[in-house]
């Protein structure tokens, strides 16, 4: 789990910036004695800061054929809480600082992200890092939270595109290959 969790978002921008001045920001890059890498980007917004965990597991890294959404399914329970910080408490916490917090899932990973002020940086690394650690549900939350994705896959189902989606994906990605570094599965393109 150390290596997959990246902070600060944007790791794969960290190399074309590099190669071009695409990039007009300097980012700082420390990886910790656990392997976590560090992104951060001083920006002109003094005392708001932009959070960003980032997950290297998106929708393509599922694995099972003909069943897909897990990715999706796991970035939702990730917000039902911790035994040091139930989903109630969680919120509040968030409430209190005045923070805006959401998460989203693409083909190749899943970002939360909460905006703060700076001086909160401490609490939302110590929430953040706990849920990430010891995540926690009952099976009654479990049940909500598939009614829930399976609600919102029936509501976009009645669009042809997402139908053109699904098959793009199961023809893009069809080799499953097992990288030693990170640790997870994925998916690479078929050429």
């Amino acid at each position: 789990m150390k290596k997959l969790v990246i902070l600060l978002m944007l790791s794969i921008l960290n190399l074309a910036i590099s190669q071009n001045k695409i990039f007009p920001f300097k980012i700082n890059k420390v990886v910790l004695e656990n392997g976590l890498t560090v992104l951060s980007v001083p920006f002109d917004s003094p005392g708001i800061i932009a959070y960003y965990t980032v997950v290297r597991a998106g929708s393509r890294n599922e694995v099972e054929p003909g069943k897909s959404g897990f990715a999706h399914f796991f970035e939702h329970m990730m917000f039902r809480g911790t035994d040091k910080y139930p989903e109630q408490v969680y919120n509040d916490i968030l409430k209190r600082l005045g923070a805006d917090s959401n998460a989203f899932t693409t083909a190749d990973w899943t970002a939360y992200h909460i905006v703060a002020s700076s001086d909160a940086l401490e609490t939302i690394i110590d929430i953040e890092s706990d849920r990430f650690m010891n995540l926690k549900y009952t099976v009654e939350q479990f049940k909500t939270e598939a009614g829930a994705i399976l609600g919102e896959y029936n509501k976009s189902a009645s669009s042809p595109f997402l139908s053109i989606y699904e098959k793009l994906q199961d023809l893009a990605f069809q080799l499953l290959i097992f990288d030693r570094e990170v640790l997870f599965l994925r998916k690479e393109v078929r050429r």
